[in-house]
């Protein structure tokens, strides 16, 4: 029997790990599950619609992405070789919905024994080897406590209406000390009852807005707008393009441009040369004088839900409720 496997977000971390001489095999966990379907279907049929979906936005081959995820899945389902199980994650959300996946697919599996956490406030990837060596004093036995709100966040996760997933604001998350800021920002991502805008895209016309003219720029402002950053320019660059691309379009300036992972060097460099503008109907969306769900199709997945132009539900970050769409309209 092998003595210890360390689950992680992703490459980096595992670097920063090796680097640090932790003992143990490592398995980065590598998906961005805050965007893009992920429905309520088991781990390998999950796995394939993940890799679609991320080959379709340009990642890398389908075969690759499938090949990759079956990897990684067999190591975890291999998880009885192993004496000890430590899910080593961040605060962030990118992070949090890779734990509560791992500990109910653990928990699905009737493995509790030997499993660990070590959940940090720090983001692993950028600690020094002294200081990553530090987060081993937060390692802690998971609960039944823990694997009972994991099995519950990630049920409410792939439901296919977001009630579920805020009804968790009602429920003590404290054994997940970072999940109920999680669950707050994910809900963010909901259209906005006022502007139909999700806070990523508000932080984006903003920045605009207020001079801030190329998306790299624009990318570095709104990392510093997070309290705890989960997502990477690949995703932040799709939601800037997708407010260009319309036939009523929110900002100008692309020209037709849009980003892709496997950009070449030239076509990357015209894309981030790019000088933005809010058009007037960005200007009065982003006032709050038009509603950009009226002007635009869209057509996005988190988690299990749904977002389109007739999305049914807004969210309303003062009172941080759901608001449903007929609200809105008699409003």
């Amino acid at each position: 029997m092998k003595d210890r496997l360390i689950i992680t977000n992703g490459d980096e971390a595992v670097a920063r790990m090796r680097e640090a001489r932790i003992d143990g095999e490592i398995l980065p966990w590598r998906d961005i599950l805050y965007e893009g379907p992920v429905p309520a279907l088991p781990l390998d049929e999950l796995s394939d619609v993940r890799a679609r979906f991320l080959a379709q936005r340009g990642w890398t081959s389908e075969e690759e992405l499938r090949a990759a995820f079956r990897a990684r899945d067999d190591v975890l389902r291999g998880h009885a070789e192993f004496r000890e199980i430590v899910l080593w994650f961040e605060h962030d959300l990118y992070d949090q919905l890779q734990l509560v996946q791992v500990l109910d697919f653990l928990a699905g599996e009737g493995r509790r024994e030997g499993v660990s956490l070590i959940q940090s406030g720090r983001y692993i990837g950028t600690e020094t080897p002294r200081g990553l060596k530090q987060h081993l004093h937060l390692q802690e036995r998971a609960t039944d406590a823990h694997f009972a709100l994991a099995w519950l966040t990630w049920n409410a996760f792939r439901a296919p209406s977001p009630e579920p997933w805020a009804n968790l604001l009602r429920l003590s998350t404290h054994v997940l000390p970072f999940l109920r800021l999680a669950i707050l920002r994910l809900l963010e991502e909901l259209p906005d009852h006022r502007t139909g805008l999700s806070r990523t895209e508000t932080t984006i016309l903003t920045l605009i807005h207020d001079g801030v003219r190329h998306p790299a720029y624009v990318y570095d402002a709104y990392r510093e707008s997070e309290v705890a950053l989960f997502m990477g320019d690949w995703s932040f660059y799709c939601l800037l393009d997708a407010l260009g691309d319309t036939s009523a379009p929110f900002i100008a300036g692309l020209n037709g441009r849009a980003f892709s992972p496997g950009l070449p060097e030239g076509a990357r460099d015209a894309y981030m040369a790019s000088r933005l503008s809010l058009t007037h109907l960005g200007v009065s969306v982003l006032c709050g004088h038009a509603d950009a769900l009226q002007h635009r199709r869209i057509d996005r997945a988190i988690g299990g839900v749904r977002i389109t132009s007739r999305a049914p539900w807004r969210w309303d970050a003062s009172t941080r409720r759901l608001v449903p769409h007929e609200s809105k309209l008699l409003g």
